[in-house]
């Protein structure tokens, strides 16, 4: 059953939401991210029901279901639409991902944005870890899909209006653990973050944050924390102000909780708290941010698993302060967010054992106490005075809080299922996601109040007592040109709060490598190939900067005999590859002495490249009686030439295979090979197919007539960048003489 309606007595509260509630839509409570419109999981909302049961029926509760919405995709709720990131198309050859949009009132379908995933690790039952975010300003809503394909879709229609391959151009990783980041709006940018392994500078893994034009998706800042984080993470921003100065706090890979200027990226503050990433959203009240993890803690305490720390934020710029207020040790809460309610903090740690604490001073006041479930993932709500709990075995609670602690008040199983994406409430209802379903539940008396998010934030300083440019922010902060393309380059100061300040009248524009500079326009030079360049500005004595990489049209060709490290341009390459001599001549080297580097892929430029073919000659050492296996990527795809498994095979998306052709193919250590790679797209949208076509030789014998492997997709990736694909976990492999060539130019 796709779409389920109960009975009547169930569509008269559906009729009397419509005119109670949803008549007055400025009133009425959106939704528009996972953690509500407050940012701490809590909504001013009364009449919201003490029970549900999700077998429908008189008195269940539940208002609608839909039986074909499920996964750890928590919703948002926004203009009285429901929007959610889905698997599509599941177990089929046409599976990828897209975000739905339903109507929140009734459950039917308004719209379906569908894209494929490409080139990553992530199993298709983590499809939708992330979050939709929805812009009240404009509508639009704006997701970051499981590859890290990051779209701005209007909000009424579902049509994109921009989106950008986040792991093609900028080296975001898309492991297997799904574990995408939550987009944020601040004022006029759309942020994300997540590890990059970038180029140049930036080459290193590095938890790093992204601020777009929500509007255009040009990349105002690029940020980060601390080079070598240990993990990937799904802990969501939050932001509010603190002592007169706008944060965005977050936790990250690298096991700390940071604090950000959002406008402008500058970091504030951070805190290490753990060994490995931080997962669990902190919470932020006034000028204390809350904070959880479920893995080994830092120094001294690196024996100990897991805690729950108040820290004190205050100062501004660089005289930002944080201060350790109290911590809990072995409280592991790895996933669930807490709530604060009356000076108190409830946390449900992983086993599902809720904590109360003195959010002043720490101390306990109820401790590790069961009361529904066994495991925990999703989020706590707090709304109409109750806190909904939903578990990741199905189970679920609402409770309330009480002078020595809390009252179960209702609690129930949903069978052959769990929760994992949290409950949210829109509009007098509740929204709960389950792995196989997602329920709406409420009542007739349903009613909640609008939140003014802007104000919500806390005022800032007023701008006229810090008058004095601090930063400056040269836009677009990253390129990708051409040769002898143009961008005009605009430059917005700040002051040490980071609050936006009038434009310059006078600012100084130098180059730092290929291309020059004409007043505030960047050229590319006409010959430029394969490089980079740093443009600079400078008001009185403030500087900013932002970097432009130049790659040509195709024909290209990689002997890497004139270089000492991989193309400057290239995504992903430099830390994980060096030139070393090979044979005699300099190849391309997959190094294996980087900390969690066995697997790498490296992207060499545009992404709106189509129908060309990509060749490579490639050799594979053998250690620890291992080969590695070698690739290389066209139009996201990957021929890989697999070592272990003596099998050459064609593939797009990793972890589920929706298109898997392999065919054996025995090859030797210390061997030279040629590597070709092509992709044709026959006829045209929407019934295009990709044609998929490799073929493997040794070196120094004629290239054969017949392709040694072929593959067809018939929902095709139309266009992407080309590049490379290595997984060497302990013995290296080694590239030469790359070229990559348009189908029209070649046989």
């Amino acid at each position: 059953m796709q779409f389920s309606f109960y009975p009547s007595s169930c569509r008269l509260i559906v009729a009397l939401l419509g005119t109670a509630i949803l008549s007055t839509a400025s009133t009425a409570g959106d939704w528009p991210y996972w953690r509500g419109p407050h940012f701490d999981g809590t909504a001013e909302v009364t009449g919201l029901p003490d029970d549900w049961d999700s077998n429908g029926g008189e008195g269940s509760n539940v208002l609608w279901t839909r039986d074909d919405i499920g996964g750890p995709c928590t919703p948002i709720v926004m203009n009285g639409r429901l929007y959610t990131i889905q698997r599509a198309e599941p177990g089929t050859p046409r599976e990828g991902e897209r975000v739905v949009c339903l109507d929140a009132k009734t459950g039917e379908t308004i719209w379906e944005n569908r894209y494929n995933v490409w080139l990553s690790d992530v199993p298709a039952e983590r499809v939708g870890w992330s979050s939709v975010v929805g812009d009240p300003e404009t509508g639009n809503v704006y997701a970051l899909g499981s590859c890290d394909i990051f779209q701005c879709m209007n909000g009424e229609t579902g049509e994109t209006i921009w989106k950008i391959p986040l792991h093609e151009q900028f080296g975001m990783l898309s492991t297997y653990g799904g574990r995408t980041n939550f987009p944020i709006i601040h004022e006029d940018l759309v942020i994300i973050s997540g590890i990059i392994i970038n180029w140049g500078k930036s080459a290193k893994p590095n938890h790093r944050l992204i601020a777009m034009d929500k509007r255009t998706g040009s990349v105002r800042w690029f940020g980060g924390t601390r080079d070598l984080p240990y993990d990937t993470t799904y802990s969501a921003p939050s932001l509010v102000t603190i002592d007169g100065q706008r944060q965005l706090v977050m936790g990250a890979g690298d096991g700390s909780i940071w604090g950000f200027q959002p406008r402008t990226g500058k970091q504030l503050w951070h805190y290490d708290m753990s060994l490995r990433g931080i997962f669990a959203t902190p919470l932020v009240v006034g000028n204390t941010v809350f904070a959880s993890h479920s893995e080994e803690n830092v120094a001294p305490y690196n024996n100990v698993m897991g805690a729950v720390v108040a820290l004190k934020i205050s100062g501004t710029g660089d005289d930002t302060k944080v201060e350790e207020l109290w911590k809990q040790m072995e409280v592991v809460v790895g996933y669930s967010e807490p709530v604060f309610i009356d000076g108190r903090l409830y946390v449900v740690d992983d086993r599902c054992k809720m904590w109360i604490f003195d959010a002043e001073t720490g101390e306990p006041i109820v401790e590790r106490k069961a009361f529904v479930g066994s495991r925990q993932r999703a989020a706590l709500l707090h709304a109409d005075n109750k806190i909904y709990v939903l578990t990741e075995n199905g189970r679920w609670a609402i409770i309330e809080p009480t002078e020595d602690g809390f009252e179960v008040i209702n609690k129930g199983r949903v069978r052959d299922t769990g929760f994992a994406g949290s409950p949210i409430v829109a509009d007098g209802r509740l929204y709960f996601p389950s792995t196989t379903a997602l329920y709406c539940v409420g009542t007739e008396d349903g009613k909640q109040a609008s939140v003014d998010i802007a104000n919500n934030m806390g005022e800032e300083t007023p701008v006229s007592e810090n008058p004095d440019i601090s930063q400056l922010q040269i836009v677009p902060a990253e390129q990708l040109l051409r040769p002898g393309q143009s961008i005009e380059l605009t430059a917005f100061a700040y002051n040490q709060l980071g609050q936006k300040l009038a434009d310059p009248a006078e600012i100084s524009f130098s180059v730092d490598g290929s291309g020059s500079i004409n007043g505030s326009t960047y050229t590319a030079d006409n010959d430029a190939k394969h490089t980079a360049a740093t443009i600079s500005a400078t008001v009185g004595d403030v500087t900013g900067a932002t970097r432009v990489r130049v790659v040509p049209n195709l024909p290209w060709k990689f002997t890497f005999d004139d270089l000492t490290d991989p193309p400057l341009p290239w995504v992903g390459a430099r830390y994980r590859h060096i030139i070393r001599e090979v044979d005699g001549s300099p190849a391309l080297t997959k190094i294996t002495t980087i900390p969690k580097g066995a697997r790498s892929r490296a992207w060499m430029g545009h992404s709106d490249l189509s129908e060309y073919t990509i060749s490579s000659d490639v050799m594979g050492a053998r250690m620890s009686d291992q080969l590695p296996d070698i690739g290389l990527t066209n139009q996201g795809y990957v021929l890989d030439l697999m070592g272990e498994s003596q099998q050459l095979q064609i593939r797009t998306w990793s972890a589920q295979l929706r298109l898997d052709s392999q065919v054996p193919f025995a090859w030797k250590e210390d061997t030279w090979y040629r590597m070709k790679f092509r992709v044709d797209i026959e006829s045209e949208p929407p019934a295009a197919v990709a044609v998929l076509r490799g073929k493997v030789w040794p070196r120094d014998e004629p290239e054969p007539k017949e392709w040694t492997i072929t593959a067809r997709d018939e929902s095709p990736n139309l266009s992407a960048s080309p590049g490379l694909y290595g997984n060497a976990k302990v013995a290296e492999l080694y590239l030469d003489n790359i070229e990559v060539v348009a189908n029209s130019d070649q046989p």
